[in-house]
């Protein structure tokens, strides 16, 4: 009966994980449920229960009975019997043994089992442990072939295009044999790394079942996100280390275990004392025979050895000689969890500090890959320049994917020497009362590019500060909303009518609420990706799917538009509608996801842009009259606002950005100088607006930068050093510290400047 309900709670277990993914905490309790050693362990508790009542009983008092009936012919000078008659009798004893002294043998046997408990709850806690750390390791590997094969069919639709490119060329007589032939070569060379790439990710599949022991879908399996906090530094960590490792905790324990049995077996070198008491009958049965007596004994019975030829001492000595082992095991297994710990430690670190790098170096080689690439096409480029491009492009991403699953692994690592994985997989969050350590370090886990989680309460936080400083304005201020903006000149842009209405209307759709507030465990399509909001616009209008799906812009560098479609109750409803879309969709192999991913994603990037919002707002508010600003539309977060009355002090102030001084203080400034990259934004009315906001008119300067998408770079200050530099940057109001802006050279973006902006009338902003 017991088999059959775990069964059906695993089942049942296995259903709700499959309807909401399968997240890492789902499965570590099949693989403990799995795991042999870890039931044997945890069965070992039972016996050492009993052992304990065992030790209870030794002072218990103990009754014995004993009883004896027999026949006797004593025969003299004859070998055999005579024919006299038998003598007959019998014998009943009832014994009672009350135990008074037993060398200590009983106290120290019950201390001795109440540490073996603790020994063996520590060895079940070691060995939960580690099968949390290798069950976590075998999930992340997991997703990380995952996102390496996703990689590697990248890679393989790039090889394709640069081949139909190739191709072309050499149909109309302007390619050669030799670069087809390196085309080809590079286009086979991919499709066999994809194949390995395939087996690859299917070992890692094996590996994590032979923890779950069950099937999975692997398109359900979800990026962990660890909200635990990290000790401020491995000295802390050490500390909590050597209080909750089960490993030393195991140690310590046994060298308890040693010291209570040398103490229990030198109960040979007492003597034993007991209460004893009896009661005797004889010929109870054949009084006939023999005189019938009863017979009664009360009184203390003392046993002690004397000599046995030392073999007592001997084995005190050796009883002592274990107890030395066992403390050089707790040194060992200290030795063992400071160097896993420091390794980890130092992964850590080194992983988080690539990461960044890492990150940035990606998005410069993608820029770099998609300029060779129209390059080439203009002739400009050789194709070994672009495959070059292209592999390293994909080194590049590569390395990445590898660093950001290893910076997983190590903080795995981290809470695996501290002790506390097992809680951490658990949802119990670690007690480190013990060492004081209550204010560390917030959530480890920062932002990754492949990973969608969110820190939800940091972000309930900071939308709480932005609606307690939100200037109300008057809805009666507001009349038309306006169309869409360039701002390049800050004029409308002319654009088809019908084209402008389509846009208008699906701002306004109702899709888009329902989407957004739909249940988590809903089903949606990832129907496609657009690299301009009116393209996203008109695949909508083509294919009539205004009523059933909506687009959103996402990534902070070159942003591009999601296509999102339908809202379905299960996957399987989710797969009809994709199998009935038009073959045109297809090929842009759209996939089914859960609609919580694409909800986070969207906040992630659209919850940013309310900070700028307030900052344009509060700037509105301080002018005489409330006057809102121009702002860039964005189709998924569209406010209406006004073009009645535009703000016309702070569009005369970006007119005349050239006549201020400062601009000319830092284009001629030493190169030895230093400066603060203050912020970017997605427009020169913003930038303005959060200058204005903080006071830096006259200490600083925006100019555009980046030929597709421009953006505004903003500057700050010219000093003389470094620390000159971070002495300004702690100065600044938090609300500014929140872009993160770092010191710079001055030269690096003097050159940015000077490579964007040759006409400085027109693309230079100064305050």
């Amino acid at each position: 009966m017991d088999i059959r309900i775990k069964s059906f709670i695993i089942f049942q277990f296995l259903m709700v994980s499959s309807l909401f993914g399968f997240s890492i905490k789902d499965g570590f309790p099949l693989a403990l449920e799995n795991d042999m050693d870890f039931k044997i362990n945890k069965n070992n508790l039972n016996n050492i229960n009993i052992d304990k009542k065992i030790a209870d009983s030794l002072l218990y008092p103990s009754v014995d009975f004993s009883a004896k009936v027999e026949a006797s012919n004593l025969t003299q000078g004859k070998l055999t019997p005579d024919n006299e008659p038998l003598t007959k009798s019998d014998n009943y004893e009832l014994k009672f043994t009350q135990p008074i002294f037993d060398g200590f043998e009983s106290s120290y046997e019950k201390k001795l089992q109440e540490q073996k408990f603790k020994s063996a709850v520590y060895y079940l806690k070691e060995t939960q442990n580690n099968i949390a750390l290798n069950y976590a390791i075998a999930y992340v590997n997991t997703l990380r072939e995952k996102d390496l094969l996703n990689l590697s069919k990248e890679s393989l639709q790039i090889s394709k295009d640069i081949f139909d490119k190739v191709y072309k060329k050499v149909n109309v007589g302007y390619g050669t044999k030799l670069e087809f032939d390196e085309v080809k070569a590079n286009m086979a060379e991919t499709q066999v790394n994809l194949d390995i790439q395939k087996i690859n990710f299917k070992e890692a599949i094996e590996n994590l079942k032979l923890y779950v022991q069950s099937d999975f879908d692997s398109s359900e399996l979800e990026k962990p996100n660890l909200n635990i906090e990290l000790p401020k530094n491995v000295k802390e960590a050490l500390e909590i280390a050597y209080n909750e490792n089960p490993s030393i905790n195991v140690s310590k324990a046994n060298v308890f275990v040693a010291k209570f049995e040398q103490q229990r077996d030198k109960k040979d070198f007492y003597p034993n004392l007991d209460l004893v008491g009896s009661y005797n009958i004889n010929n109870a049965l054949f009084k006939e025979s023999d005189e019938e007596y009863n017979e009664y004994k009360v009184g203390f019975e003392v046993s002690y050895n004397l000599f046995n030829g030392g073999k007592d001492t001997l084995k005190d000595k050796k009883a002592l000689q274990n107890i030395k082992d066992k403390e050089l095991l707790v040194k060992k297994s200290e030795y063992q969890v400071k160097t896993d710990l420091r390794l980890a430690w130092n992964a850590y670190n080194l992983n988080n500090e690539k990461q960044e790098s890492l990150k940035q170096y990606l998005i410069v080689k993608k820029d770099v890959l998609d300029a060779t690439n129209k390059e080439f096409d203009l002739g400009l480029k050789d194709l070994n320049t672009l495959l070059e491009t292209h592999i390293e492009y994909v080194d590049i991403k590569k390395d990445l994917i590898r660093n950001t699953y290893d910076l997983m692994i190590a903080k795995y690592e981290i809470l695996s020497a501290m002790g506390n994985l097992s809680d951490v997989l658990e949802d119990k969050l670690p007690t480190l009362d013990k060492v004081n350590t209550s204010d560390l370090v917030q959530n480890m886990q920062k932002e990754l590019d492949f990973s969608y989680d969110k820190d939800e309460k940091h972000k309930q936080k900071k939308l709480a500060v932005l609606n307690k400083n939100k200037k109300v304005i008057s809805k009666e201020k507001y009349e038309n909303p306006i169309k869409k903006v360039s701002f390049q000149n800050i004029n409308y842009e002319k654009l088809n009518t019908n084209l402008e209405k389509n846009i208008t209307d699906t701002i306004e759709n109702e899709f888009k609420e329902k989407f957004l507030n739909a249940s988590k465990n809903k089903y949606t399509i990832n129907l496609a990706i657009s690299d301009s909001e009116i393209k996203a616009q008109r695949l909508l209008d083509r294919y009539e799917l205004n009523d059933n799906a909506f687009f959103f812009s996402f990534r902070e560098v070159n942003p591009l538009q999601r296509i999102v479609m339908g809202i379905y109750d299960s996957k399987q409803e989710a797969k009809k509608a994709l199998s009935k879309l038009h073959k045109n969709l297809k090929r842009n192999k759209p996939i089914i996801e859960k609609i919580a991913i694409k909800q986070r994603v969207y906040h992630k990037y659209h919850s940013k842009n309310e900070l700028i919002k307030q900052d344009i707002n509060t700037a509105q508010a301080t002018t005489t009259s409330i006057e809102p600003l121009i702002r860039k539309v964005a189709f998924s977060t569209i406010e209406p606002v006004t073009n009645k009355v535009p703000n016309k002090n702070l569009e005369k102030r970006v007119e005349n950005f050239q006549y201020n001084s400062f601009k000319d203080k830092f284009l001629n400034a030493s190169k030895d100088k230093y400066t603060i990259n203050l912020a970017y934004s997605d427009s020169e009315i913003k930038a303005q607006a959060l200058l204005d906001k903080y006071g830096l008119s006259n200490n600083g300067f925006f100019f555009k930068f980046r030929y597709e998408n421009p953006l505004q770079k903003i500057m700050l200050g010219v000093f003389d050093s470094k620390d000159e530099a971070l002495k300004a940057m702690a100065s600044l109001p938090n609300g500014l510290k929140i872009n993160r802006p770092r010191v710079e050279k001055v030269s690096i973006k003097q050159a940015l400047f000077h490579k964007y902006n040759k006409n400085y009338s027109t693309n230079l902003g100064s305050i």
